[in-house]
């Protein structure tokens, strides 16, 4: 008999060992003891509450030959900390049927804060890929949070009804990386306007120091990563973020007050401190990389192409309405970095900053002061780039010159527009304008391909001097 036991390092209260549980299609849950070699059928026999046998710093590993890989389970409730795994050279496909009401394919509650997922393939259920779970709720005590501290890595997640990763408040120390996330939204019958989809690549809400780094996200129904409701110190890097319905990365958004926590954020800010660097976004139906309602966001090092293709900028401030909730505080962006962006349009604006003055509640900015914005590159190959300020008092309500947005935002300075390309992963070609005309940034170091830069900085995601290759990190794993 098999029970691989391997030495434990947690931090809180571990046993001594852990015991690895394997799960086959060709198991059985009734004489099955979770060995190699009498697994078990099902995942949930693993995880359930009445016989489940997982416990703190167990292994959970499920086979997954080609050609049998396949469970068929919704809502697989992780409920304590475990490793759950592919076998080494397989990959296992959880698939939930999307017609299961209020269904999952995988969520992790409270108590599995420290578990990590990796090497799956999830597909299906009503809602959600991956769901992280709370226990917290508005004016909830110090107890009351969320599962923390949770590795999702070389997941593919896929043809989900609505998001594919949905995090909820309090759901802290999320990483996700090397992970391809497709298809969201398959739900919605064809011909569904796209304001009545919700089906996002990863959607955090009020979820802090999030880690979302060298994935491919593609095909997505609306968003392709978003974080608000307060969420701190997110950080979005080295991602490839392509053909999206609504926008490409969102630092902040648009959140219900309910969901705040306003006892560390009074003000409202849907994003704080978050950095979006070295990301490849192209193809979007709204703004490639946009702000909202965010305090400290820094943008620096990304590309952009054919984005903003039915409104809003490739580069854009925006503004959150929080539900029309009276006591709501919709306050505009502070305080933000924008730098070394690359962007290509095809029609679309290239820069923009939103102001209305709504019946109901007023006078609404998008953003208080300038837009930190300097050494970025723009091209149109519509025509000349577009910079729109709508607040009271700018000539650029309907939009402008670089010159002219230069001179009254007293921004970007060191930039240019100029004939600009990237290949089909976000490369630079030689000699491209963009090449060292960046400045360096002590909140980058790498590029989009894990190379270091070199001063000067060049110009968007692709450093040309640097080693490695993006093709090898978005497809490293999702085979």
């Amino acid at each position: 008999m098999i029970r691989g036991f391997l030495p434990l390092l947690l931090a809180v209260s571990p046993p001594v060992f852990a015991t690895e549980w394997f799960v086959s299609p060709n198991g059985n849950d009734s004489t099955g003891n979770g060995t190699f070699e009498a697994p078990f059928r099902t995942i949930m026999r693993v995880f359930n509450t009445t016989n489940g046998v997982a416990r703190t710093g167990d292994i959970v590993t499920l086979r997954g030959p080609a050609g049998n890989n396949t469970y068929n389970e919704c809502n697989v409730r992780v409920r304590v900390p475990v490793t759950l795994r592919s076998y080494p050279g397989e990959r296992a496909h959880i698939h939930c049927d999307m017609n299961v009401a209020n269904s999952v394919v995988l969520q992790f509650d409270t108590g599995a804060s420290g578990s990590t997922a990796s090497n799956l393939e999830l597909s299906g259920s009503e809602y959600y890929g991956v769901k992280l779970n709370t226990d917290w709720y508005t004016g909830g005590g110090e107890d009351e949070t969320g599962v923390s501290h949770v590795t999702l890595e070389n997941l593919k997640v896929h043809d989900t009804g609505h998001d594919g990763i949905k995090i909820t408040p309090k759901c802290d120390y999320i990483t996700i990386r090397q992970s391809e996330i497709w298809n969201t939204g398959a739900i919605y019958p064809p011909g569904t306007p796209q304001e009545d989809k919700n089906a996002d690549g990863i959607d955090n809400v009020n979820g802090s120091n999030m880690l979302v780094e060298d994935n491919y996200i593609h095909d997505i129904a609306t968003t392709g990563v978003y974080f608000k409701g307060g969420a701190r110190d997110a950080i979005v890097q080295r991602n490839r973020i392509e053909n999206v319905g609504s926008g490409g990365i969102r630092v902040g958004f648009d959140t219900s007050p309910e969901f705040f926590d306003l006892s560390e954020n009074p003000q409202y800010y849907e994003s704080i401190r978050g950095i979006v660097r070295n990301n490849y976004v192209r193809n979007a139906t709204y703004a490639g990389i946009s702000i909202y309602a965010s305090l400290d966001a820094v943008v620096v090092n990304n590309t952009i192409v054919d984005t903003a293709q039915e409104g809003q900028a490739g580069l854009y401030f925006g503004i959150s309405f929080q539900d029309w909730d009276p006591d709501a505080g919709r306050p505009p962006s502070v305080n933000p970095t924008v730098q070394n962006n690359l962007v290509i349009q095809n029609g679309g604006d290239c820069f923009g900053i939103r102001f209305i003055d709504e019946e109901d509640l007023g006078p609404l900015s998008a953003l208080d002061g300038n837009p930190g914005s300097d050494w970025n590159a723009f091209y149109n190959t519509a025509g000349n780039c577009e910079f729109v300020d709508q607040r009271p008092g700018s000539p650029l309500g309907n939009g402008g010159s670089l010159s002219e947005w230069r001179s009254y935002e007293d921004a970007d300075g060191s930039s240019l527009e100029t004939a600009l390309s990237v290949d089909a992963s976000g490369h630079l070609p030689p000699g491209s304008p963009a090449i060292d005309r960046g400045t360096t940034l002590p909140q980058v170091i790498d590029d989009i391909d894990h190379g270091m830069r070199h001063a000067p900085y060049d110009i968007g995601a692709d450093e040309t001097e640097s080693e490695g290759s993006v093709d090898d990190i978005f497809t490293s794993g999702f085979d």
